[in-house]
This record gives structure tokens, sequence and C-alpha cells, in this order.
């Protein structure tokens, strides 16, 4: 989501571990309004108005168990899986916020975001500069909104990572009925859109104040998040992957996730022929070793340091799955469905394919590999906390450099 690196469950799906570029008046939490701008309701809202759901009364329901599973099979091994997907659903399912929340943290140590509707609300559409809002009754309301500018959430609260404080705030576009909405007299947006990251994060309420309190107040340890209530299977998988592979631990390597791969040693050719007289010179290439670990190259020059991850996500033993890559200098993961096929030469293909397209690398013969490296062959994969960097090219095993442009992050803001 910016779906965050769950930092040992603490944060809520989106509390990315950042502060973004605002005016000096959104940074002491004062407007920042920009004249004639209306922030990220618009992409919100859409052309014709968007309904939105709550994004877990979605993705939790049981028949989306299947796509949790995949990609956390993938990273930590198929007999991992169940609990890793158990762990990932109950860091956003609490029922506690505000002070039963930091009351219940402080008797029992485990933290937990609750990322419901609250008040009442059952569903919210925006359209132009307005919100219709459904309550669980049944009945709604209609509002019109003004913008007032950026204000961070969680401005000079601090979060402890690994013995290391940190300063968990970010900015929101904030709104004000233009009339007494009570408790939703008040909506405060980060920047994600369907069209970004599948989904919405808001915190919405009656009070300016209250609703800037992260860890603390009346709203502590809450942030809601939406889907369009029109969204197909493919974007709740794109939105799951996303979740998953944002808030998985990849520090560590089980066994059965090292198992998964073994398909994968070797040195895989790009098969370019398709791309145009543009890519005729380029020579792209990478190669995974027995641990995981994998290298990029782009005419012989390294491009990137990854770690690999497959599994048999399909009918077993079909040639088809869900591959997973990591990026083991920018933090973030990647994820495409896979083919493995065998072509008319008795070469082992790999095919690679997301929303940006599809590309397929050809394993090369072992007479043709060049002499081992012993030293690349660590696995240098690491947690690390989601600092929020937008657009980073996750390589989903396809280097991103210098115009070879194969695919991009899923996260295309």
């Amino acid at each position: 989501m910016k779906l965050i690196k769950r930092i040992s469950s603490v944060l809520a799906a989106g509390a990315v571990l950042s502060a973004f570029a605002v005016s000096a008046g959104a940074e002491t939490g004062e407007s920042a309004a920009v004249s004639g701008d209306f922030g990220v309701w618009t992409d919100i809202a859409g052309e014709n108005g968007t309904t939105y759901d709550n994004l877990f009364d979605v993705i939790l329901d049981d028949k989306y168990n299947p796509m949790w599973e995949k990609y956390c099979a993938a990273v930590v091994g198929e007999d991992n899986a169940e609990s890793t997907v158990a762990s990932l659903k109950g860091s956003i399912s609490s029922s506690y916020y505000g002070q039963e929340a930091i009351d219940h943290i402080a008797e029992t140590g485990v933290a937990a975001f609750d990322c419901w509707y609250i008040n009442n609300a059952a569903q919210f559409t925006f359209k132009d500069d307005t919100a219709v809002i459904r309550l669980t009754d049944g009945t709604e309301s209609t509002h019109t909104y003004e913008y007032l500018g950026q204000y961070y959430v969680g401005k000079g609260e601090t979060l402890n990572w690994g013995g290391v404080e940190m300063d968990p705030s970010f900015p929101c576009d904030v709104y004000k009925s233009t009339d007494e909405a009570g408790d939703f007299n008040y909506f405060f947006f980060r920047d994600d859109t369907m069209d970004s990251t599948y989904h919405i994060e808001f915190r919405y309420g009656s009070d300016l104040d209250e609703l800037q309190g992260y860890f603390k107040g009346k709203y502590a340890y809450w942030l809601s998040a939406g889907m369009d209530s029109a969204a197909d299977e493919k974007t709740i998988d794109n939105c799951i992957s996303l979740f998953c592979l944002e808030n998985m631990d990849f520090s560590d390597r089980t066994e059965s996730s090292l198992e998964q791969i073994s398909d994968l040693a070797g040195t895989w050719d790009a098969d370019l022929s398709n791309f145009g007289e543009a890519y005729a010179d380029i020579e792209l290439y990478f190669t995974i070793d027995e641990a995981g670990h994998g290298e990029s190259f782009i005419n012989g020059e390294k491009t990137r340091d990854f770690s690999a991850y497959m599994y048999d996500s399909g009918d077993k033993g079909d040639g088809e799955g869900t591959y997973v890559a990591y990026d083991n200098e920018a933090y973030e993961a990647e994820s495409a469905d896979y083919t493995l096929t065998t072509n008319d030469s008795g070469e082992t293909v790999l095919t690679l394919y997301n929303n940006e397209g599809e590309i397929s690398y050809v394993r090369r013969a072992a007479s043709e590999e060049p002499a081992s490296d012993d030293s690349a062959a660590e696995d240098t994969a690491s947690g690390n906390p989601d600092t929020g960097a937008e657009g980073v090219a996750a390589i989903a095993a396809v280097a991103l450099a210098a115009g070879a442009l194969m695919f991009v992050s899923r996260k295309t803001k």
C-alpha cells in the first residue's frame, strides 16, 4: 500500500516512515492550501465519482486466501505461509484505537492497528468536491468539502525500530466540510490512489488537532483504507501482493524457500527479439545461485543485486507460479507470474509477466557459464523499514537501467 513495512506489527497499512517535502506551513501543521488545487481528492474521486468499501472487508475475505498464500509462500516457504498470512492479517485488524488501544498496548505489549471504518461508516462515495457517507444503518448524508492543504500526522512522535528512534510522521491532504458534518467534519487523505497502489488510505473525524495524533490521542493507532467497490479480482490480487511484499521480513531465508528456487539456479539470457531495433545491441541477463542471490547485468555491467523467490502456485508440476525479486539495495520487492517451459532447442525458458508486460529468459548452457565467484554467493537480503521512497525500480529479475525498461514497479508514482 504504500503499505508499509510492518514494523513488528506496530504500524498500520500506509504508515510510511518518511517525511515528504511540503511547505513550511504544513511542517508545523498549519494550512498550506494552493490556489486552484484540490489535492489528491480529485484523483480519489475520479472523473465520475468513486465508491469505496473498507479495504480489509474486501481483502480479508476467506475467498482471497489463495492470493495471500502464494505471495507469502514464495518468500517464507510453503510450510510457513499460513502463519505468515495470519500475522499479516492480524496486524491490521485490531478492534482497538484511541485511548483503548494505548491502554491495551501498555498492558499486553502487543501493538496492532485498527484499519476499519469507524463512526458507523459503511461506505464512502467521493465525487467532485462532495462525499456521500453511508452508515451501517442504511442512512446516508452528503457534504461538500474545501481543501485546507497538507498537515502531518504523527508530527513530533517517535517510533522505536531495532533500538533506533525514528520519526513516523507522514503528510496528508486535509479537507473540511462546509457545513456541520460531525464525525465527518474532516478528511485526511494520504497520496494513495486506485491507479497507483490499488487502494486509498485516510482518516476522518470531528477534531482537526486530534486527527494529527498517530500514536496518541482520540484516533491513536487508527488509519482506515478503502478500495473501489467495483474493483475486479486482478486489482484485488495486485493490492494483496503489494501488501504482502511490503510487509514481510526478507532478512531470513527459510530452508523451504530455498528448496523452492532450485529450478532458478544458473544464468538467464533475456530474449529481446520482440523489443525492436533499440534493443538490438543490448545484452541483458541475470544470474541466480543456489542460495537465491541474484545479479542482473546490461552489456556486462552489473545493474542490480537481488534475492530471488518462487513458488509453484499453479497445479503442482505444471511449471507455473509466482516469482518475487527483492532488491537488496532499495529494500523493495516486486512480483510476477512465471512459466517454465522447454523450447524447440531443448532449452529451459523462464517467462515473467505482470501488469507491465512480459519478458522471456533462456537458461545458458553450463558449458557457456563464466567461472564462478564464490564471493558473490552470499545472500545479502535484509529487513528494513519502508523509507517511503517512491517509484523504486524493483526488478522482478529484469534490469532497469539505461533504457532497458522491461518492467516498472507496481507502485506507479
